[in-house]
């Protein structure tokens, strides 16, 4: 492998060549990675658990909504089960027990919960409607608390479902208030409650949410059609299958009590990988300078360092991740960004070729156009949203206000021609934005590029310390860069080659590309400033930059030129550093008294030269060639 990397040295550009060193510190330290994963996360992903269990007002007032629960439970089942959930339903009849009249605890075959759709659906359709007292409120507290006291597993998230046309009695039979229903809940442990009750209700059911988490449904809406209730069933779905997470290095997911396992896996994951990349980029530079691969106070050193970085890239990350994966209303949102991208991609393509853009130079551009696409987009959702079906012109309606709107944008940015086509376009295609563009959440996507970005950000910071005078803000900028790029790499490999084989993959493509960009930016600074061109033979050179840090040549393992000691050098023979607009060589006392040298301070200034050994240090400049 040494003998390899030495031949591509003569062969690879040093970007190139770091950017293979990267990606090869990154695999190995993947290849451990992937075993602290193995030893701690389960070979088989555990099934979460969810029962859900219905409170269901069965007055005659309820006829419309009993039907709407009989039609809806396919699409609420079908719900539960594309979030790979081991889920469990279940019933309560309630009417008025004030009146006279008990709850009703659907049964199958003896137990108070089923898997069984089908069997639900069958014994919901034989529910009788009747009764509701001489007043208007009805035992819903009552029913809660009964609810409550059902057979939920232990390990299930334990979710309750109140649909009432009614206020509660308060008092109830059993329930005194609102704050009693609740402490009843809390003692046995639900975890959701969710309401579809009047809007006229709400803020007598509000104390019920106090502590449980839980969405409120408008029955009014519900009641609106025939099929309103079935629409409301798998949004409350969705939300009761909100009860895992997902790790933001590879696609498993883990119950929510786990968070915490999840946070300190992936961030000590993270930080093994912050220990390969960094340790072969030292390797990679010393091997570069022909000094000692690694000193044990630099591995030391830059493991500690390495760790504690890429343990907070990995749990800042994972704690962003989750938190865009849990914002509400993702839908819209991934509308809206949908929108900025075709924008910016429109803008950004158009940008070649009119004047009027060109002006604004490409960044510009995308920016502007991504404004304009997310404008549009925006507008077209808050149109189809209140136009509705609108005589079967609803959607059409929506498409030619959100047209409009990014016509007239991109009029002004590009002229009237590229305006009307532009409008035309999301016309006839606006409600493509509507289409989700892959399975994996954008704001997921943009939550683990970030984690990646940090690691990147981090890592670039901290090749300052082994690569002398290179500017933090070149570093920070390289290592950022790099980790988004490699970011992307590394999603992409994980979506192609699946679990194991795509952390592994993905590791390499972000080692390389952070490694890549730090050696950019550090030739784009030797491009800019004086630097020392070290002469190893007439056909091997290598690049220094120069700067207030010391640039140290000697015998010493410490010296970023290293000579030999058999020849008379000295640990630390000679530093070569920038004052000011000044570049000065300083001398070793002791060197110099042993070749009789008067001048132990030296200026130096662009074409000079310095034989040391076999060595020529040359003083360069990016206009000096």
């Amino acid at each position: 492998m040494y003998q390899f990397l030495s031949h591509l040295k003569y062969k690879l550009s040093k970007p190139l060549l770091f950017g293979l060193y990267g990606a090869i510190g990154c695999f190995l330290a993947a290849i451990f990675a992937q075993i602290l994963f193995t030893m701690v996360v389960p070979s088989k992903e555990p099934t979460p658990q969810v029962d859900v269990m219905f409170a269901l007002d069965i007055t005659t007032s309820m006829q419309g909504e009993i039907q709407g629960v009989q039609n809806g439970i396919r699409d609420f089942a079908t719900e539960i089960n594309s979030k790979n959930l081991d889920w469990q339903i279940g019933l309560i009849a309630f009417r008025d027990r004030l009146a006279g009249e008990e709850a009703g605890i659907l049964k199958f075959n003896g137990n108070s919960f089923t898997s069984d759709s089908n069997l639900f659906r069958h014994e919901v359709g034989r529910i009788g409607l009747s009764g509701g007292g001489i007043d208007e409120p009805e035992s819903s507290l009552d029913a809660l608390a009964l609810a409550a006291r059902q057979s939920f597993r232990a390990e299930a998230t334990k979710v309750i479902l109140l649909i009432t046309d009614a206020p509660p009695h308060i008092p109830d039979r059993e329930m005194q208030s609102v704050t009693q229903a609740d402490s009843v809940l809390r003692h046995n442990k639900i975890n959701q409650l969710h309401l579809v009750i009047q809007e006229s209700d709400r803020s007598t059911f509000e104390g019920l949410q106090s502590t449980i988490p839980g969405e409120v449904f408008s029955l009014s809406e519900a009641a609106s059609g025939r099929s309103g209730f079935e629409r409301i069933l798998p949004l409350i779905g969705q939300k009761i299958a909100e009860t895992t997470i997902q790790g933001l290095q590879d696609t498993k997911k883990y119950p929510l009590k786990q968070r915490g396992v999840l946070i300190l896996l992936t961030a000590t994951s993270t930080g093994i990988l912050a220990i390969g990349v960094t340790l072969a980029l030292i390797i990679g530079q010393n091997h570069y300078q022909r000094r000692r691969l690694l000193t044990v106070g630099e591995a030391s050193v830059s493991t500690v360092g390495s760790l504690v970085a890429g343990m907070v890239a990995g749990a800042t990350g994972q704690l962003l991740f989750l938190q865009f994966a849990n914002i509400p209303n993702t839908k819209d949102i991934e509308i809206i960004i949908n929108g900025g991208i075709a924008g910016a991609v429109f803008t950004g393509l158009i940008s070649f070729f009119i004047p009027k853009l060109k002006s604004l130079k490409f960044i510009g551009s995308i920016v502007a156009g991504g404004i304009s696409g997310a404008l549009a987009a925006g507008s077209l959702l808050i149109s189809t949203n209140f136009l509705g079906s609108f005589f079967g012109f609803g959607n059409f309606l929506a498409q030619l206000i959100a047209g409009l709107i990014f016509g007239i944008c991109i009029r002004f940015l590009a002229g009237s021609f590229f305006g009307f086509v532009a409008g035309i376009a999301v016309i006839f295609f606006g409600q493509l934005l509507f289409v989700s563009i892959s399975s994996v959440s954008i704001l997921e996507t943009i939550g683990r590029i970030i984690g990646w970005t940090i690691l990147g950000l981090l890592v670039g910071g901290g090749t300052c310390f082994f690569v002398p005078n290179l500017k933090l803000n070149k570093a920070l900028l390289g290592g950022t860069v790099g980790g988004t790029l490699g970011a992307v790499g590394f999603l992409v490999a994980a979506a192609v080659f699946g679990d194991i084989p795509g952390r592994l993959s993905g590791a390499a493509i972000l080692g390389f590309f952070i490694g890549l960009m730090i050696a950019w930016v550090e030739q784009e600074q030797l491009n800019q400033e004086p630097y020392l061109l070290v002469h190893w033979t007439p056909t091997e050179k290598t690049s220094l930059l120069l700067g207030a840090k010391p640039v140290v040549i000697g015998s010493s393992v410490d010296a970023q030129i290293p000579l030999n000691a058999s020849e008379g050098f000295t640990p630390i023979t000679a530093k070569i550093y920038q004052e000011g607009a000044n570049i000065l060589m300083q001398f070793d006392t002791g060197y110099a008294a042993s070749k009789n040298m008067k001048k132990t301070l030296q200026q130096l200034n662009v074409g000079d030269t310095r034989k040391l050994g076999n060595i020529t240090i040359e003083v360069k400049a990016a206009t000096i060639k």
